[in-house]
């Protein structure tokens, strides 16, 4: 039998039958350490705790790529351009392409006439795939790394740019500090520079100890959007943008970059069972990243030659607790309203993140949900901001409502701990690099799952027993 087997399990013929996945992806030889799909949702990235990365045709359901990404285990996968950023416990950060004529090729003779012997595996990995390039980062506390999308920056004429070579897709990257567990910093992707250090520093009151970082969320949020009175900041808040000579572009008077329409924000949950809200506002020690996109336009850096404080610019703007242990996941919803976290307690926090209204502003900004099922390892929200799922240590998908968290069903198939958990997108991106992918496929699924660029409504678990589940939930209403 082939080192990646599926296993398509048939609808329960009882009404009184548990619900079983919808189908098993087997290839990992270690327990499964995250799942994430693609944006197009017809690929799934897993790795595992033997540093192993593979990425899974949801048409074939085999995998395109297995290698050997890290040393140490893997943390988390991100798709980025025309590849994937892998974060391993050997503190690095890898980015592969994964559209090089090399990786082509190599998908093209892997998976020739559908040949078994040919699907790589850890035992047969794939060839020619190697780092396009690494930055050291600290994984010390298991934090897995939050990357935050920019747009693409494609002409010229900016006030200042960074040195990189082209490509697709720029990112900020936040990570625990390589200094200090207890902080952040973040960096531009893919120049590595550090835009950002030790954000959190000193932000709490005397005798608050929050311990490490273990969970992060970067994003954009607008300025004093209106009738907002949580968020206070106006475009005044701003420096003036630099005129030192190396930011000066040709012209001898160069225009005003326009003021910010949005701000750089923080989620960071502790090992205390505290999660915080940070906000960016620039000081006169950053210049403005000018470029043709509004949210390139809003992208801060030190100026040239200028050492930035130890969190400087950085407000700390609420901080609830709300777990008596370490958080372990945080899931945000994909407007930016709410916040979930999970812990080995046996609760589900959820906040908001910021106020509509003066009346909301009065309102708890946290709610403790107590369930019966005590250590979650993962926690994740879908994007139609409706359904929350938890992966729990004793093996049991569970599900909730994410407006009420009332429990909605549990799913039980796996005999050991869960260790990660993803939902496909329910608006797939066709932008994404593996869009186009259209290697041969005897899933009877496969029409479905491309028809009208919908996916499937998949939820995705793994964990020690080294395979992954997906399951069909709760279709959203149309």
């Amino acid at each position: 039998m082939p080192a990646s087997q599926l296993a398509k399990r048939g609808t329960a013929s009882t009404a009184s039958a548990p619900p079983v996945p919808s189908y098993i992806l087997r290839g990992h030889a270690a327990s499964v350490s995250c799942v994430r799909f693609s944006r197009c949702a017809r690929s799934i990235f897993t790795g595992d705790t033997d540093g192993f990365v593979a990425v899974w045709d949801l048409r074939s359901f085999r995998p395109r790529f297995f290698w050997k990404a890290h040393e140490q285990g893997v943390l988390s996968v991100e798709e980025h351009g025309d590849g994937i950023l892998t974060q391993g416990r050997d503190n690095l950060v890898h980015f592969f392409n994964l559209s090089i004529p090399s990786a082509r090729h190599e998908t093209a003779t892997s998976l020739d006439h559908g040949a078994a012997t040919a699907v790589p595996s850890p035992s047969s990995p794939s060839t020619g795939i190697k780092p396009a390039w690494s930055i050291d980062i600290n994984a010390m506390n298991f934090c897995r790394m939050s990357v935050m999308r920019l747009d693409d920056r494609k002409g010229k004429g900016k006030e200042r740019e960074i040195e990189v070579d082209p490509m697709p897709e720029e990112a900020l990257m936040a990570v625990p500090s390589l200094t200090k567990d207890d902080f952040v910093d973040i960096f531009h992707i893919p120049s590595k520079a550090r835009l950002h250090r030790s954000v959190g520093k000193d932000a709490f009151p005397l005798g608050v100890k929050t311990g490490t970082v273990m969970v992060l969320r970067l994003f954009h949020l607008p300025v004093s959007p209106p009738s907002d009175p949580f968020f206070s900041a106006t475009s005044s808040t701003a420096p003036e943008p630099s005129t030192s000579a190396h930011a000066l572009s040709s012209s001898p008077t160069p225009p005003k970059p326009p003021p910010p329409t949005s701000q750089l924000h923080l989620l960071i949950g502790y090992e205390s069972g505290h999660l915080a809200l940070f906000r960016f506002s620039p000081t006169a020690s950053f210049e403005q990243l000018a470029g043709n996109s509004e949210r390139i336009q809003d992208v801060w850096a030190p100026k040239e030659g200028k050492m930035v404080e130890e969190n400087e610019g950085w407000d700390l703007i609420w901080t609830e607790k709300g777990h008596r242990d370490a958080i372990m996941s945080l899931a945000v919803t994909r407007d930016l309203r709410f916040a979930f976290t999970v812990a080995a307690d046996h609760f589900i926090c959820k906040y908001r993140i910021f106020d509509v209204s003066d009346q909301e502003a009065l309102l708890p900004r946290i709610h403790v949900e107590p369930t019966d099922s005590p250590g979650k390892s993962a926690v994740a929200v879908r994007s139609d901001g409706k359904l929350l799922a938890t992966a729990g240590w004793d093996g049991e998908l569970r599900l909730y409502s994410a407006k009420s968290l009332q429990p909605l069903a549990v799913l039980s198939h796996h005999r050991s701990s869960l260790q990660a958990l993803d939902f496909a997108p329910l608006e797939p991106d066709e932008h994404s690099f593996l869009a186009g992918s259209n290697e041969d496929s005897d899933s009877e699924d496969d029409e479905a799952l491309a028809e009208g660029g919908k996916a499937k409504v998949w939820v995705a678990t793994g964990g020690q027993e080294a395979k992954i589940s997906l399951w069909e939930v709760y279709p959203p209403s149309r």
